[in-house]
């Protein structure tokens, strides 16, 4: 052994090596309905009037929420119905408020979502429908700390507060105009309360209006794009709900149309919402059974094109039920509810050794009605197998844009030692959450769930050994020093032939140089390399050193 190697300190470095069972795993899809958040059908819930008078009173237990999520629709997201009606005249009281959070808390430990909205009426009048503006933005004001203290659990708030039922139509209001007739100054009016609202809700948390021409007259005509999506703008930030989901006259409002029977579909508004329920939740519920042409827009055949159409997330289970019973008997239920939101479904992945660690290759299809509209991250798990010791490495990707086929190819380069098997796991982005199983998204593949951490089994193991290099130098016939280096590394090998390639990769992977080497012994001059860690391989071995 050289003079000069035998003179340094003991020195750990880490070669990896491989154990692949099975290179390339293909899985199996399943048919079954999940359980995954923010997603599928909805519950629908309204406070009653002790919600204002008592503490405790009429909140959403925990037994019935885990109901919910335990039956065989496998819900994950709850509508909670605020009625304001006790509050025309005076801000919100602290019971009110206090029974919110009791809500919250009470839907967290049940491991479910809530879509929110605040209305003060919720039967059509001859009285006005809501309070004076002033009051609905103290009311919005007041509201603005429980947002933030549950933005977690939030799966959306709607753009209530205006109207009977929250639906900005019948107000009997002369500040923000009645029945469609609207002048610029009401417009103005409605215009402030959802400016208001934007400002008293979380970032994370999307405001829904109820109809295309809210969002067109309040903030323009222009279309969000890949590029302008997911952005701290207004227009990044309102989707949609349809409480008339596939009825008459354009889905009562929902889409301008010309007359009662007219379909919408491919209408300027319909193609507006179909854009912007890419990037945003649309929610809803049917409300009636269309009459017209026989009832064609309400059949199960065309609700399943229709959700697609405009990429539905949530629906409520719990309204209209003639249509749910029609769905049901035309056999398109299963479909419906396996289809809202996304639906994510494993083809393959394949492990490949490289010099410094492997590459992860995953092939996956989206086949759900649109895409996640909260982004979350995506994490490679690595678990060793005999300590159980948790490595996680993030992957590369947006599960925002997991659209029909996906396939996603990262190198993974870590100084582990052991045998690890991998997993996917994609949890909540709160940090509340991110250990919840409850919040993590489950593949539509049979055998992969690990329902205790909320992972998805890769079913792949690797192997990765480190060997101390005076143990490993015969074994492995690659040697360098000095390590670490500032400017030159030496490399002693035993190799046959005359001459040599050797390779510097960083730690991520990417190549850095080439150098032909004569004979052991010679140096590679690294002085230009910015301080870190670094891999040097030749001939399919592989030494780490730190670049001073």
């Amino acid at each position: 052994m050289n003079s000069i190697l035998k003179s340094i300190p003991f020195l750990f470095f880490i070669v990896l090596q491989f154990s692949l069972l099975g290179q390339t795993v293909n899985y199996t899809e399943s048919t079954t309905i999940i359980a995954n958040p923010e997603r599928g059908l909805q519950k629908y819930s309204i406070t009653a009037g002790n919600y204002a008078t008592t503490t405790g009173s009429n909140n959403l237990s925990v037994a019935t929420l885990n109901s919910w999520r335990n039956s065989a629709d496998k819900v994950t997201v709850v509508y909670r119905y605020f009625l304001l009606d006790s509050f025309f005249n005076s801000n919100i009281n602290t019971i009110f408020l206090t029974n919110i959070q009791q809500d919250f808390d009470n839907i967290r430990t049940a491991g479910l979502k809530v879509i929110v909205r605040f209305s003060y009426s919720n039967a059509q009048g001859t009285g006005a429908q809501q309070p004076v503006k002033s009051q609905i933005l103290t009311h919005i004001a007041q509201l603005a700390p429980i947002l933030a203290t549950n933005k977690d659990v939030i799966f959306s708030h709607q753009a209530g507060f205006i109207g009977t039922w929250g639906e900005w139509y019948y107000t009997n209001s002369a500040e923000f105009g009645t029945s469609g007739v609207i002048s610029t100054a009401q417009w103005n009016n409605r215009k402030e309360i959802v400016d208001s609202m934007l400002a008293a809700t979380p970032l994370e948390i999307p405001i829904q209006v109820r109809y295309a021409e809210i969002k067109k007259t309040m903030y323009g005509l222009t279309q969000l794009t890949e590029q302008t999506a997911y952005q701290n703008t207004a227009n990044a930030r309102i989707g949609f709900f349809n409480d008339a989901f596939l009825n008459d006259y354009g889905d009562q409002g929902t889409y301008s149309t010309s007359g009662q029977c007219v379909n919408p579909m491919g209408n300027s508004d319909y193609v507006f919402i179909s854009n912007e329920s890419k990037y945003l939740p649309m929610t809803g519920e049917t409300n009636g059974l269309n009459g017209c042409n026989n009832g064609f827009r309400t059949t199960g055949a065309n609700a399943l094109i229709e959700l697609d159409s405009t990429n539905w997330t949530t629906i409520n289970r719990d309204y209209f039920t003639p249509f749910w019973t029609q769905v049901i008997g035309s056999n398109h239920y299963d479909d419906i509810v396996k289809r809202l939101g996304y639906r994510f479904v494993l083809d393959s992945s394949t492990i490949t050794p490289t010099s410094t660690g492997f590459n992860l290759d995953l092939k996956l299809r989206n086949v759900g009605f649109t895409r996640p509209f909260k982004q979350r991250r995506v994490y490679l798990v690595l678990k060793n197998t005999t300590t159980n010791a948790i490595t996680t490495e993030l992957i590369n990707t947006d599960v925002r844009t997991w659209e029909s086929t996906v396939s996603i190819s990262q190198t993974i380069s870590l100084p582990l030692s052991g045998a690890f098997q991998l997993y996917l796991w994609l949890p909540d982005s709160d940090s509340i959450l991110e250990s919840n199983p409850n919040y993590s998204i489950q593949f539509a593949n049979t055998t992969t769930w690990d329902s205790v951490t909320g992972y998805n089994d890769l079913m792949q193991t690797v192997t990765l050994s480190s060997v101390g290099i005076e143990e490993g130098l015969l074994d492995n016939n690659l040697s360098i020093y000095p390590n670490p280096t500032s400017d030159l590394v030496y490399i002693e090998f035993d190799i046959n032939s005359e001459s040599a390639v050797a390779t510097i990769t960083s730690i991520s992977g990417e190549l850095i140089l080439t150098k032909q080497l004569k004979q052991s012994g010679d140096s590679i001059d690294v002085s230009q390399l910015s301080e870190g860690v670094y891999f040097i391989s030749l001939n399919g071995k592989t030494s780490k050193f730190i670049k001073e």
